[in-house]
């Protein structure tokens, strides 16, 4: 079934009114397109069509270019590479039904664009790479991701947002790195900061999935905070301990199991360290794993405490 544009409307009505979220919204327009005819055996064929062409289009590119790398000049890699590009963007306009109605793709048929761009995104971070003479992975990750933000912002999916949320992960450590080569320290905050935004960006339904999101974010921060472990340690735990701080603080407006694990798990790892790190590494391993269950069973006992008071 169809869904009419005054019906999407209404229900983005309800979204700005508060009674849906843009998650919700999403959802139900998925199940009301879902609830139509069953997909005929020559829809399901195209679909299966196009997953195996997207695969074959990418595989083919890094057969030719394994095989011949050596013989071929830049201008050939760069022209293999940015035709399997081409090749798949159009192939997902073309499923979507034209570059107007990609946006408002059907549900049935959104994975398989969302896929099809995915693989551009990887194919167009190889091209820029091939394309550049220097700052080659600056340039690679960097084009990576502004191709999954564009790809993202056409068609909004889990598949769109990991690809999204891993080519800012690889543009931040390639830039830090880049400026910065022999420490840690600034590549870890960056991550950490660029967590943080990640989670801030889908509780405002920027970012979606949104407990996807959430998910993604808390990691991203809690990976960037525990980088500077090795020479600055002290930092590594404040940050460590400030993501906790955060996750526990939202998790009293925003009820979400995901900010609460992530809060558990960033307390659950700060405290052992900094114990270990107080007492220069006197306790053994058998007194830190009993100061990490006796943290895990406190914010255990918090957290139920936090939900009987919402």
């Amino acid at each position: 079934m169809a869904v009419t544009a005054r019906q999407k409307q209404a229900l983005h009505a309800l979204t700005a009114q508060g009674t849906l979220s843009a998650e919700q919204e999403e959802a139900v327009v998925a199940a009301l397109e879902d609830t139509g005819a069953p997909l005929r055996i020559g829809d399901r064929l195209a679909e299966v069509a196009a997953y195996l062409g997207g695969g074959l289009v990418l595989g083919g590119a890094a057969l030719v270019l394994g095989v011949s790398w050596e013989d071929l000049t830049r201008l050939a890699r760069v022209g293999v590479l940015g035709a399997a590009t081409a090749g798949l963007v159009v192939a997902a306009f073309v499923v979507a039904g034209g570059i107007s109605a990609v946006r408002s793709v059907a549900h049935r048929r959104r994975r398989v664009v969302s896929t099809l761009f995915s693989l551009a995104v990887v194919t167009a971070a190889f091209t820029a790479v091939t394309t550049a003479s220097s700052h080659q992975v600056v340039v690679g990750t960097t084009t990576g991701l502004l191709v999954a933000i564009a790809a993202y912002a056409l068609v909004t999916t889990a598949l769109g947002y990991l690809v999204l949320a891993a080519g800012a992960i690889l543009a931040v450590i390639a830039w830090i790195t880049e400026l910065v080569p022999d420490s840690a320290l600034p590549s870890g905050v960056a991550l950490f900061v660029l967590g943080l935004a990640g989670l801030f960006l889908s509780l405002v339904d920027v970012l979606r999935p949104a407990q996807l999101a959430l998910a993604a974010g808390a990691a991203t921060a809690l990976f960037g905070a525990q980088q500077p472990l090795g020479g600055d340690a002290p930092i590594a735990y404040a940050l460590t301990a400030c993501l906790a701080f955060v996750c526990f603080v939202i998790y009293f407006g925003v009820h979400s199991t995901v900010l609460l694990v992530a809060g558990v798990v960033a307390t659950t790892i700060v405290v052992p360290e900094l114990v270990w790190d107080l007492t220069d590494g006197a306790v053994g391993g058998g007194v830190l794993l009993l100061v990490a269950g006796a943290v895990l069973l406190a914010t255990s006992l918090g957290a139920r405490w936090m939900r009987r008071t919402r």
